[in-house]
């Protein structure tokens, strides 16, 4: 700032003055002085305007970050329930269907039961049908789950790079210099 190289000038000028004989006080040039807080006085106030528009320029970029931040927090909670939502419909469907192929593979059993000639077979081919009913039950569970981590995982790359974004603004407000 210029006006604390105009003060440390006049500073200069009273330290390097001389004294008087057995006095304290100092003969100084009055119109080099003048001259100096002259100056002070045309800078002093475009420095101020300069310090204010800084201040109000910080209190903008604050503000907007602030309703970044919120926006993004909503976003992320609404992308959240949407994740929660899709999941818990997935599952109710893998449920649904699994329960549809233990009826089927019920009935089929019991179809089979009921011709006595080919029981074992019967017996036989219903564990087959619970067992795969069982392992499609499980293949979408797990689908289910890893489509959801899927959606969790961009959700988290996305709020990262917001998160980045702020620190970034945070570190440019910090490390401004007037």
């Amino acid at each position: 700032m210029e006006v604390m190289l105009l003060l440390d000038a006049l500073e200069d000028i009273l330290d390097k003055a001389p004294n008087l004989p057995l006095s304290s006080k100092s003969m100084i040039n009055k119109e080099e002085l003048q001259e100096i807080i002259k100056e002070i006085r045309i800078k002093l106030p475009d420095e101020i305007k300069q310090a204010q528009w800084i201040k109000e320029e910080r209190q903008k970029i604050l503000i907007e970050a602030k309703k970044e931040a919120e926006n993004l927090r909503k976003e992320c909670e609404e992308k959240l329930n949407k994740v929660k939502e899709e999941r818990q419909r997935i599952l109710a469907e893998a449920e649904k269907e699994a329960e549809i192929l233990k009826k089927e593979a019920d009935k089929k059993v019991q179809e089979l039961i009921d011709e006595s000639d080919i029981i074992k077979k019967a017996n036989e081919q219903a564990k087959e049908l619970i067992i795969a009913a069982q392992i499609d039950a499980k293949k979408i569970r797990l689908g289910s789950k890893a489509y959801a981590d899927e959606l969790l995982a961009e959700l988290e790359k996305h709020t990262e790079k917001i998160i980045e974004t702020i620190r970034n603004n945070r570190d440019e407000l910090k490390n401004y210099k007037s």
